[in-house]
């Protein structure tokens, strides 16, 4: 497009490059007076303006309509401008920076006005970018233009409290050069637009009261914006909307459909208006409130609130600007049918005939009353009033702005000149002609109407102001530069307005004002650094203001209010075109000083940066000025509201409550905790508490469990979060209201009230804040209050008219057993009521890390109250307090207890000065809180001491110190706890009021008598009104137990660490509460009684001694449960011990050991033996009725099990197994009730809802069958290929099946019609399931896919495409909100049912995850896997809760029984196995156990035994077995490979698999001592310590010298094979040979001294996996596949073959004598070998004894090297056993192992026991402990079964081979390819040895000649298939 330049000539332009001649400027006088035109600075800017001379300015490239359209507008003719097709351009609703802008236009306004301003000339003209435009038009202006810009300065400040400075002009200098190019500031400080800024609500439930004004205004304009006459909706949304856009639908569907709810909320709003026309009192919240509620009123109700707002201001004298600025904001957001032109020129009338009032006596109110007629003029333009009479309203108006030229404050001038401009765009009654002139250009009447458009076209803007510019110079002026007009505005404001012309820069206000508003942040950025007038000190003016408004706002998010200070910043220092006007700059100082006043910290903090900037580049000081606030800011409160709905004032209360609770929360050291997600988490899992708890306030879920051990800090966590919720509040929040259950009689029944009562609410204010309000309930000390109910449930919270909560409770871990979910879980509204899973939360509190152990240390140091611990001595510092919980042995794992924290430190002081080696103290728990109490009572006697006493309280002190006041008082408080166990069973709150409770037994510890008022208030007691409790609970606990046991030196200066036998113990006596009162739901007391037992032998002797006496007093039978269960828990072991007679019912033994006792007629009903190891116990004539064994048994099949179904009411049970037949069983004896036998595969078996029916396949047919006859009732045939899954529908008429075919079938279930085929998946269909609804179905295939379709239609859904390959299961949760996919890799992931997205990941499994199952209620997820597990997880967690390992083969399917307390699982080995799910859910796995012992080593004395386990080295008591500390713990990078410990026991060495060899010193650590290139793979040490030996994977064998790292020789390099790898390598007892083992059966012995080779045979057929040479160094055992070979080195070969194990041999050891060898195997047995003969006679070994209950491997064998004829092993299950061997001396003198102690044992062992004539055990229990090989081998013995069942139980009780395997991966390609014709197999027989007997071994002479010399290779007996197997695998 060709470029031309347009003139126009000016009668007062001059020649270009004449000078300006400006005057010097005269200073301005005192605000308060009034100044003549001719004298003001702005005159002298005018005159000189006019003097100077116009240069020829050349206008940038247009097209010839622009160049056309500025003649037009000359000479007005307006016809022809028109006819260009040049129309305005757009602009802004002038919008203040006080009040909200007009009400939002219709969006088709939008493209009219973006082709008006854009020119169409013909053909396709490219036009350059606005911003390119812009930019060039100012550099040729800067460049063509030889007059400097002159500069406005600050004369001097005004002395008023809202002015600054004054203005003057500076003298022009000729000299001052043209300024240079200007910089301009970033445009991307917005960096994006954001959403239009708005509060968000929340809107009330359906059908509730509205409690507040906001949410009313809300309501309506919802329901006004569903009315077809109306569009307010946008206007009451522009800055106030729904918090929740789901819950907006949902309620206003739901109201839609009730027109009497609508006409309440109608009728509300009327009222209000009423309300607020009678009240004479309007403050600014009720003018708030109905300038808030304005714009969504129907037609009559506004005019009626507009009239009344108009006469409340008409009646007030004095001006009231809150009442002012919600007139002009309630007709800005009028609606458009309620507003008249009428009222609208009444309204500026007035604000006229107050402004001409006012603005001589006030600057301030005349800046408030021009701001509202600016933004009234705003309105009026938009609404087009015409009938302004000029002469009556429009000169008078102008005349009063006129008269604001003298005033003194440039804000007011600003706000003058503003309104000037508005008033230019509304119409009056003047001459057409004129009129026409002066609106031809139109550009910023059509901005006026797009103010509030959601979105402005920034480029359109940009465009219109150029041509604006551009017309307005070249129409006016002539041409000059850009400078020149803007400064000519300013210049004609002080000049009287004569020139009566738009200006750019009112245009370009209200463009950037449109775009705040609508959320254009960028945009508006980008408009401020490209406008045409942006040097315009009027902008600057504007946009400063905008700019201050947005910083100060709470309606914009803090990031854009961070950036609106940003871009201050960033236009103050880097913008040369920026403030070069002194007012702007002064301007930017006032808003800077105000935005460092907001509330918001971050907003604050950055408006002080700039402020010292600013003040260090200007050294201006300024004063506050005019608030930035551009609308009456939200109401705080709804008082009129309030006062229609005669609501009782809660309000000066709850002000009450929070001050009062303010107060009482202040509390001392607070740490905050953190809490891992479920009890079985690791203590490393670990999240901030607080944030999860606020986060689950800000969730859809109703209860938050938070659990913790005693003395975790719940209840300091609760008081922290109520402070921190009281702090926060504000009107209308959630209401935190913190209850301590125990103050509460029956919390229970309507606890909320009974505590608002307790805080003086009444009976009104109660109902109010029950129906009208939301509280956050705070529920602290569920265990302390006894309860066993759902609290939630109990008092109704969250139903209909009840209490709206979110609730918090609190509960100690021993407090509940492992299925606590119904406790708590709240009760949903959905149709399913387990979908209250997604309701419920909870949370354990972590111990203290040692991070914040050293926190609370640090400011403990800095409190006070600790300095009085050391009575004027040093206090310790934070290092000292770390040394000494470090040096005393188990005080820092007591102390990661915050409580025992607190009572430890206290403690401390003392007890360092009492002890030299702090080492050698002895600290428990128990000992912890005597010394406490001691300390606390010996301060409170000191303190009595100092106080002033009455004679009465004196004389009764004397006495109490006279008999020993600590001994005083530790009495009282022990008779205390025992009234109140015995009085109020324990609740630990005792009320006393001492006319009500003066004869009870309340008075004799809270009586008046003088020693009760002194021991009381000396106790670590509390007390709250007539409330009195202790300290803290555990305290009570701990009084209590020493009510059963108290050490004879408690309350004396006798120290605990002395010899004990000196002091008198107190004998349990029948009195004592261990005889009256069951323990065993007191955890808490029996931990402090099991901490007795271990310090204190003789109360364990008198605990023996209860239990004794049961034998014979059935009055001591309760005692004797207490008992035994405390010995039990204390780690008290019962081997050999004769227990006969003894009356323990229901006692807790879990986790004891029994070997050898002796239990007959012992009373054992309802005793717990869960994870006991029971071994050679006798138990005849016992009674055993409702004994547990914590475990269910198992029952074989003849195949594999494929799938398994419980019936819906759970009283029958299918098996479906690999050969065609289908097992049903009756559940309440587990007998078999049907036996279908097929001829095809059966995958799958459901049952039906109605119970009478199930479903199964059966090849490509789908069967169903007669649950009371067995016998089938329809055939479904139409799959192709094999069926995997079917279902029936939840209501039962319907049956899904899914195939291999590729297809998902849906079949009518009485007919057997098919009803739909679903076609998608592209692979077999694995598995397919109904939602719980049966509205959805779900299928998952080997394609990848999981899809879901509509059962009704067969239409498809939606299909996700996970991203863990195939998918092989799938479920639906109970609730049906989820559903769980499993997948080939082993990953579980959860998906939500509404969104389809991904939920939470399980990930544990190391094969494909075969079945899923959901429990019933929700809260547990079972999963069955090819890696031969099951595995338990937290629903809502997905936390791995359990993992159950009995299955020896891959885990086909998994299923929960309907009451969810059993899981069952079946697969390839052929057994269906029951568990218990609470039994699996109480093996809490303790944090840092061994999950596997590979290595075990003795110290050479014997007092110390080291175990290696995963990445642990722990050191053991080889007398008690009590684990120690933590050696070492390797840590994650580090790949473990072997480890060998030395004799001497204080160091060991690992072999790691990263090619390093690491040395350790116990208790040390290590470095890292020497590299090799290939991984190491055995290691052995010498006797000697001197030498270690070790094979890498190269197989090369070396030897080091330990004394000197530097020394180590090649002894061996054998070419590693298959069959040719170093298995072992092995010391002499002298250090001297060193023998090596291969796999092949070789074997190498070297001369260490000398490395010389000194044998090399190969003596065995099978390979060397152990050897390990006798003490006399002559003879070598070797360990084989399942043989062990004895070898005298002086023969050629081994004549010694001992048989027995059943799988490899991969432990031994010799005993010290030589005579006794220990062999352990992967068979999961150890045996003992003796040597029979005499030496000298021909060596015979035999087998003497057999070690079973090993749940894994036995890896290792120890003979202790002290103690003779003892030994331990170390066993793959985590287990570490300690044995003694003995010979039988009451019976035939044979051997007898017995167990001294065993650790990790995790799991029942039950072998050979005795069950003769015992009673009351049920069957179910007798065929688990037949499984358990419980029953004896001694014929003497008989079992308490009989018949057949023992016989068909005993054949399958070890049965873990399959004689039909097939491995899975087989199974899936079987899948995936065409079915093939399955052909009959014949099973084998199976031989099995039932009996110990026929296993039983002895040695054998192994024959030189055929096995010296053979090379024949053996094989690994690991994974080798049987036949069938392989016939399976041909298939």
């Amino acid at each position: 497009m060709k470029e031309e330049s347009t003139m126009t000539k000016d009668s007062q332009t001059t020649p270009p490059g004449t000078p300006p001649q400006l005057t010097q400027a005269t200073k301005t006088s005192h605000p308060r007076t009034t100044q003549s035109a001719s004298n003001s600075p702005f005159s002298s800017i005018g005159r000189a303006a006019k003097a100077a001379v116009k240069p020829t300015r050349t206008l940038k490239s247009r097209s010839v309509g622009h160049g056309l359209a500025a003649i037009y507008i000359e000479q007005g003719n307006i016809a022809s401008l028109g006819n260009q097709g040049q129309s305005s351009a757009p602009e802004h609703d002038a919008e203040d920076k006080s009040i909200p802008s007009p009400r939002n236009r219709k969006r088709d306004f939008i493209p009219n006005l973006i082709r008006s301003l854009i020119p169409e000339p013909k053909g396709k003209p490219q036009r350059e970018s606005p911003k390119a435009h812009i930019r060039r038009h100012s550099t040729d202006s800067t460049h063509n233009s030889d007059i400097p810009f002159p500069s406005v300065g600050t004369n001097k400040t005004i002395g008023i409290e809202r002015a600054v400075a004054s203005t003057v002009i500076k003298d022009w200098d000729p000299n001052v050069q043209p300024p240079a190019l200007s910089t301009k500031p970033r445009t991307d400080v917005f960096s994006h637009n954001v959403s239009a800024p708005a509060f968000r609500i929340s809107l009330p439930k359906l059908y509730a009261r509205v409690n507040s004004t906001p949410q009313l205004a809300l309501c309506i304009g919802l329901l006004r914006a569903e009315s077809d006459t109306a569009s307010t909706h946008e206007a009451i949304c522009s800055y106030v909307t729904s918090t929740d856009t789901a819950a907006q639908r949902d309620w206003v569907n739901a109201i839609r459909q009730d027109p009497t709810e609508q006409n309440q909320m109608r009728s509300l709003g009327a009222s209000m208006v009423e309300e607020f026309s009678k009240d004479a009192l309007k403050d600014s919240v009720k003018v708030a409130e109905l300038v808030l509620l304005g714009p969504v009123l129907d037609r009559e109700t506004f005019r009626d609130l507009l009239e009344a707002t108009i006469t409340a201001f008409v009646q007030c004298v004095l001006l009231d600007v809150d009442l002012l600025q919600g007139l002009v904001q309630l007709v800005q957001f009028a609606p458009a049918e309620s507003l008249l032109p009428d009222d609208l020129v009444k309204i500026l009338r007035i604000l006229r005939f107050r402004l001409q009032d006012t603005h001589q006596q006030s600057l301030e109110h005349a800046f408030y009353i021009t701001l509202a007629v600016s933004k009234l003029l705003d309105v009026m333009a938009e609404h087009n009033v015409e009938d302004l009479d000029r002469v009556m309203e429009h000169e008078p108006l102008s005349g009063i702005l006129l008269g604001l030229r003298g005033s003194s404050d440039p804000f007011l001038m600003y706000q003058a000149c503003y309104a000037f401009q508005a008033l230019q765009y509304v119409y009056d009654d003047e001459t057409p002609l004129q009129a026409l002139f002066r609106h031809s250009t139109g550009v910023v009447g059509r901005l006026v109407k797009v103010t509030d458009v959601l979105k402005l076209d920034l480029d359109a803007v940009l465009l219109g102001l150029d041509k604006l510019q551009a017309t307005i110079v070249s129409a006016a002026d002539g041409p000059c530069s850009l400078m020149e007009s803007g400064r000519k505005v300013f210049e004609s404001l002080r000049q009287g307005f004569d020139s009566e012309q738009k200006k750019p820069w009112y245009a370009a206000i209200l463009a950037a004002n449109a775009l705040a508003r609508a959320g254009q942040l960028k945009d508006l950025n980008q408009l401020i650094c490209e406008a045409p007038c942006r040097q315009d000190p009027l902008f600057q003016w504007g946009i400063c203001q905008l700019l201050g408004e947005i910083a100060s706002d709470a309606i914009w998010e803090t990031p854009a209010r961070l950036q609106a200070v940003e871009l201050l910043e960033e236009l103050n220092r880097n913008d040369s075109e920026w403030g070069q006007d002194k007012s702007v700059q002064a301007w930017m100082l006032n808003i800077t000083y105000q935005l460092g006043n907001v509330d918001e910290h971050a907003v604050s903090t950055s408006a002080h940066m700039l402020l010292k900037g600013m003040l260090h580049k200007q050294g201006t000081a300024a004063r506050l000025t005019y608030p930035l606030r551009n609308r009456l800011l939200l109401p705080s409160s709804s008082p009129v509201l309030t006062h229609v709905l005669d609501i009782p004032d809660v309000k000066f209360d709850l002000h009450r409550l929070r001050q009062q609770r303010l107060n009482e929360c202040k509390g001392g050291i607070y740490i905050s905790p953190m809490a891992k997600p479920g009890l079985k988490a690791k203590d490393d899992d670990v999240f901030p508490l607080l944030e999860k708890v606020l986060e689950f306030l800000s969730s859809k879920r109703q209860v938050m469990l938070v659990l913790g051990d005693s003395g975790a800090g719940k209840s300091a966590f609760n008081r922290h979060l109520e402070h921190r919720l009281w702090t926060d509040y504000k009107q209308g929040d959630s209401i935190p209201l913190y209850i301590n259950l125990p103050d509460i009689d029956r919390p229970d029944q309507d606890m909320i009230a009974k505590q608002l009562k307790f805080h003086n609410f009444s009976d009104e204010q109660i109902q109010e804040l029950k129906l009208y309000h939301h509280f956050i309930i705070i529920c602290d000390g569920y265990d302390e209050s006894q309860q066993l109910v759902n609290l939630h449930r109990k008092n109704s919270l969250n139903r209909p008219r009840q209490w709206d909560t979110k609730m918090i409770v609190s509960c100690r871990t021993q407090f509940l057993g492992p299925t606590y979910f119904d406790r708590f879980n709240p009760q949903s509204d959905d149709r399913y009521p387990s979908g209250s899973q997604d309701l419920f939360q909870e949370a354990v509190i972590a111990p203290f890390s040692k991070d914040q152990i050293k926190n609370y240390l640090e400011k403990y140091v800095e409190d006070p109250a600790s300095a009085l611990l050391f009575q004027n001595k040093p206090v310790w510092s934070v290092q000292e307090y770390t040394d000494k919980l470090t040096n005393i042995p188990n005080l820092m794992d007591l102390a990661k207890n915050p409580f025992l924290l607190t009572l430890t430190l206290k403690a401390l002081p003392g007890l360092a000065a009492s002890h030299k080696d702090l080492a050698s103290i002895r600290i428990t728990r128990a000992v912890l809180y005597d010394m406490f109490v001691d300390q606390w009572l010996d301060i409170s006697k000191h303190r009595l001491e100092t106080n002033t006493l009455t004679p009465e309280e004196l004389e009764a002190f004397g006495a109490l110190v006279n008999s020993g006041f600590t001994r005083c008082g530790i009495d009282y408080l022990r008779r205390l706890a025992d009234a109140v166990f015995e009085e109020q069973d324990g609740n630990p709150v005792i009320q006393y009021v001492h006319l009500r409770d003066k004869y009870t037994w309340k008075a004799d510890f809270f009586g008046t008598d003088p020693q009760i008022k002194l021991l009381r208030e000396s106790c670590p007691l509390t007390r709250a009104g007539n409330q009195h409790r202790f300290f803290h609970r555990s305290i009570l606990e701990y009084c209590f137990s020493c009510v059963i046991y108290t050490p004879a030196w408690i309350g004396t200066s006798f120290d605990p660490q002395e010899d004990m036998e000196t002091f008198a113990f107190r004998v349990l006596g029948a009195d004592s509460p261990l005889f009256e009162r069951n323990l065993l739901n007191e955890p808490s007391i029996i931990q402090f009684l099991c901490d007795r037992v271990k310090v204190h032998p003789d109360f364990e002797q008198q605990l023996r001694d209860v239990i004794e006496q049961s034998k014979t007093d059935s009055s001591a039978a309760v005692a004797a449960t207490n008992a035994i269960t405390i010995l039990v828990k204390a780690g008290v072991t019962f081997h050999g011990a004769d227990l006969r007679g003894v009356k323990i019912h229901g006692a807790d033994l879990s986790d004891g050991q029994f070997d050898s006792v002796q239990f007959q007629g012992a009373d054992l009903s309802g005793v717990n033996f869960s994870r006991s190891w029971l071994r050679q116990v006798d138990l005849s004539d016992a009674q055993l009725e409702s004994a547990q064994f914590g475990e269910l048994p198992y029952f074989s099949e003849g195949s594999f099990v494929e799938a398994c179904a419980y019936s819906p009411d759970g009283k029958l049970f299918g098996a479906a197994l690999w050969d065609g037949s289908i097992a049903i069983y009756d559940t309440t004896t587990w007998t078999r009730v049907h036996y279908i036998q097929g001829d095809g595969k059966v995958r799958d078996i459901q049952f039906s809802p109605d119970n009478k029916r199930w479903v199964s396949s059966n090849g490509y047919t789908v069967g169903v069958w007669d649950c009371a006859s067995g016998k089938g009732v329809l055939v479904m045939i139409a799959h192709m290929h094999n069926l995997n899954s079917m279902m029936f529908s939840p209501c039962g008429m319907r049956i899904v099946s899914a195939s291999q075919d590729k297809t998902v079938r849906l079949w009518d279930a009485q007919t057997g019609e098919c009803l739909f085929v679903l076609v998608g998946h592209t692979w077999s269909v694995t598995c397919v399931k109904f939602s719980p609804d049966g509205r959805e179905l779900v299928s998952v295939s080997l394609d990848e896919t999981i899809r879901f379709w509509d059962p009704e239609t067969g239409k498809a859904g939606v299909v996700l495409s996970p991203s863990f390959d195939e998918v092989h299961s799938v479920a639906y949760s109970s609730d049906g909100r989820w559903v769980a996919s499993g997948h080939k890799a082993g990953a579980l992931q959860l998906w939500s049912t509404a969104t389809k997205e991904l939920g939470p990941l399980l990930r544990g499994h190391t094969g494909a995850v075969t079945s899923i199952a959901f429990s019933p209620d929700g809260q547990w997820i079972a999963s069955s896997s090819e890696d031969q597990t099951v595995r338990l997880w937290d629903a809502s967690t997905g936390i791995l809760m359990s993992i159950l390992t009995a299955h020896k083969k891959d885990v086909f399917d998994v299923v929960f029984s309907p009451d969810g307390s059993q899981l069952a699982s079946g697969g390839v080995d052929k057994k269906v196995r029951l568990w218990d799910v609470r039994s699996c859910l109480s093996s809490v796995e303790v944090q840092g156990q061994i999950s596997h012992v590979l290595k075990m080593g003795y110290s050479l004395d014997g007092q110390a035994l080291l175990s290696h386990g995963g990445r642990i080295v722990r050191q053991w008591d080889p007398m008690t077995g009590v684990g120690g500390s933590v050696s070492v713990e390797f840590p994650d990078v580090l790949s473990i490979g072997t480890k060998e410990f030395p004799p001497d026991g204080n160091q060991f060495t690992n072999g790691s698999r990263d090619r390093d060899v690491r040395k350790y010193n116990r208790g040390i650590g290590g470095d890292i001592t020497v590299g090799w290139a290939k991984r190491v793979d055995v290691i052995a040490y010498s006797p000697c310590c001197q030498w270690l030996a070790f094979s890498d994977w190269e197989n090369i064998v070396r030897l080091w010298d330990i004394q000197d790292p530097e020394q180590f020789h090649v002894l061996l390099d054998v070419k590693r094979a298959v069959n040719n790898t170093i298995g072992s390598v092995a010391f002499s007892r002298t250090g001297l040979l060193l023998a090596i083992g291969s796999w092949n059966g070789t074997v190498w012995v070297f001369d260490t001294q000398s490395r010389e080779l000194l044998k090399s045979r190969r003596l065995i057929r099978g390979r060397v996996l152990v050897a390990t040479f006798s003490p006399n160094g002559q003879q070598l055992a070797l360990g084989s596949d399942s043989s062990i070979y004895l070898w005298d080195l002086q023969s050629k070969t081994p004549r010694i073959k001992l048989q027995g194990h059943s799988a490899i041999t991969i432990s031994l050891s010799y005993s010290p004598c030589g005579q006794w060898l220990v062999s352990g195997s992967e068979d999961k047995m150890a045996r003992l070998w003796h040597q029979q003969q005499p030496f000298g006679e021909k060596e015979h070994w035999s087998c003497v004894s057999v070690l079973g209950g090993f749940f894994g491997a036995v890896h290792d064998v120890v003979w202790n090297p002290v103690i003779a004829m003892e030994f331990v092993t170390a066993c793959k299950d985590g287990s570490i056993r300690a044995w003694r061997v003995s010979s039988d001396v009451e019976g035939d003198g044979g051997v007898v192992v017995k167990l001294l102690w065993g650790s990790n044992l995790r799991m029942l062992c039950a072998s050979d026991l005795v069950f003769k004539d015992a009673v009351g055990l049920c069957p179910i229990q007798q065929k688990l402990l037949v499984q358990r090989g419980a029953v004896s081998s001694d014929p003497t013995h008989t079992p308490f079964f009989e018949g057949d069942e023992a016989d068909e139980s005993l054949s399958s009780a070890d049965d873990d081979a399959s004689d039909e395997s097939i491995s899975t991966s087989e199974r899936r390609e079987q899948q995936k390819r065409a079915p093939v014709v399955q052909r009959i197999r014949t099973p084998r027989i199976m031989i099995t040895k039932d009996s110990e007997s026929e296993r039983s071994s002895s040695s054998d002479e192994v024959d030189s000649e055929k096995e010296g010399e053979d090379e024949v290779s053996s094989s690994s007996s690991e994974g080798e298939e049987d036949e069938e197997e392989k016939q399976c695998r041909q298939m």
